[in-house]
């Protein structure tokens, strides 16, 4: 009867521990499944992202060879035309004309004889004025203008006079300026026959 007893309950604790245990395996290989398919997941993912962006890097570089070069334009350095000046117009006057006339009559170079008193006429004015022993500022006074104007009307009106006139003097026709001014000086305006003297003789006049 004891045997029994004991025979029985060694059946039943073995029935027991059976389940358990499988139980048991059951959870080990669950754990050990889950394991595995999280890793390859996330091997698979990986794989999955790496193709991706090659794909990616793949299309990039095809759109590159592809794409037309965009020229590079450089700004070109604007040119400035230099900006003129434009000086007011010398008006014409009969007074400039007769200046210019006289100038170029005595041997000072004015240039064209247009009534317009420009640089020319200055540079020779002042060729007059250092001749005749005065400061040469390139502007007559009333007194240079006066001797010179009225040295051309006279010189002019002499004729064969003035020509042999000319012909006695070293200086030539820009002597007869030395000569009308002392005749000023002295108040004679008549033509006068001159035997050749010295240039020197005049400049201190």
């Amino acid at each position: 009867m004891l045997s029994t007893k004991l025979t029985s309950a060694a059946l039943a604790a073995s029935l027991a521990l059976v389940p358990a245990t499988r139980v048991a395996a059951d959870s080990k290989d669950f754990i050990a499944g889950a394991l595995l398919g999280g890793v390859a997941g996330a091997i698979i993912q990986k794989e999955v992202r790496k193709k991706k962006a090659l794909e990616q890097q793949q299309q990039q570089q095809l759109r590159a060879r592809t794409r037309a070069p965009q020229a590079t334009y450089a700004p070109k350095p604007r040119k400035y035309a230099p900006r003129k000046t434009y000086r007011p117009s010398i008006p014409a006057t009969s007074e400039g004309r007769d200046i210019q006339s006289a100038l170029t009559y005595f041997g000072f170079d004015a240039g064209t004889v247009d009534g317009r008193v420009g640089p020319k006429t200055r540079s020779a004015i002042t060729a007059y004025q250092r001749y005749m022993g005065y400061e040469g500022t390139g502007t007559l006074t009333s007194f240079q203008r006066h001797l010179l104007t009225s040295s051309y009307l006279r010189a002019e009106a002499g004729g064969a006079t003035t020509l042999g006139q000319i012909a006695g003097l070293p200086d030539g026709t820009r002597g007869l300026l030395k000569i009308y001014r002392e005749d000023l000086a002295s108040g004679t305006t008549q033509q006068r026959t001159l035997s050749q003297v010295p240039s020197a003789a005049y400049t201190d006049l």
